[in-house]
């Protein structure tokens, strides 16, 4: 009798119309003056503002991460582009937005003072030396693209926009290599930990490392385990980067 008390205490509490109602019952009428009042949040200043991008850049990744804020960076001027404006004008818009103020703070000051001189952009892109290899690469090629519409006279947003596009797809085969090159990368790290898992199993067992070595045979083993062990590492590294070094279109080989 009790336990049926309690199951139907239980119910009454679980049922989902018991929830609902509470739930939909009107809120208590409540005044002017006791509604509370919305309090305006101070804006940061530049330097929570600073401390601010210095978090977003190490959650997102270094400015030598594999983040492709320059693919995005050239599709903002692109966009310029199309709207009728100049090539200085859209690269230094772009410039101001907050992606790039991320990644490179030094590249819109040096765009502003390069237009306001009357000079190229294609100049501007050259980086410090904080910079990473895939950003520097990537800032090369939008240089190189931005340089043939100076000297040259291609169309700007033709060019921006295959740039760009080059750009994307070298990110994105980047990071298909890395992805397909994880697996032979763990399967190294297993086979290099299982001959040192050796001394380890001996020792569970009660065999200290004088012993399991004593003899010249079993030193020579290991020995001979540790120098395959090495030379396989090796060989494995130079097929992983000689798998993930990029093609040539010349017909020559690698």
């Amino acid at each position: 009798m009790l336990t049926a008390i309690v199951l139907a205490g239980l119910a009454c509490l679980l049922w989902p119309g018991a929830s609902s109602v509470a739930c939909s019952a009107p809120p208590p009428e409540t005044t002017t003056a006791d509604r509370p009042v919305e309090v305006q949040e101070p804006r940061p200043n530049g330097r929570a503002d600073e401390a601010w991008r210095r978090v977003r850049r190490h959650v997102r990744g270094s400015p030598s991460g594999g983040s492709a804020w320059v693919a995005d960076f050239a599709e903002v001027v692109v966009v310029g582009l199309d709207a009728g404006l100049g090539l200085g004008s859209a690269v230094v818009a772009s410039a101001r937005s907050p992606g790039v103020l991320d990644h490179a703070p030094w590249l819109h000051v040096r765009l502003v003072e390069s237009v306001a001189a009357g000079r190229g952009v294609s100049g501007c892109l050259e980086p410090p030396s904080g910079v990473g290899p895939q950003d520097r690469h990537d800032l090369a090629l939008l240089a190189a693209a931005w340089r043939l519409v100076e000297e040259v006279g291609a169309r700007a947003s033709d060019v921006t926009r295959a740039a760009a596009e080059a750009v994307r797809s070298r990110r994105a085969d980047h990071e298909r290599a890395t992805v397909l090159a994880a697996g032979p990368r763990a399967s190294m790290w297993l086979l290099t930990a299982l001959p040192l898992a050796g001394p380890v199993a001996g020792a569970v067992v009660g065999l200290a490392p004088d012993r399991l070595y004593a003899g010249g045979a079993a030193r020579g083993a290991a020995l001979a385990g540790l120098l395959l062990t090495c030379g396989g590492w090796w060989w494995s590294q130079r097929l992983l980067a000689r798998a993930r070094r990029p093609g040539r279109t010349s017909g020559r080989p690698r």
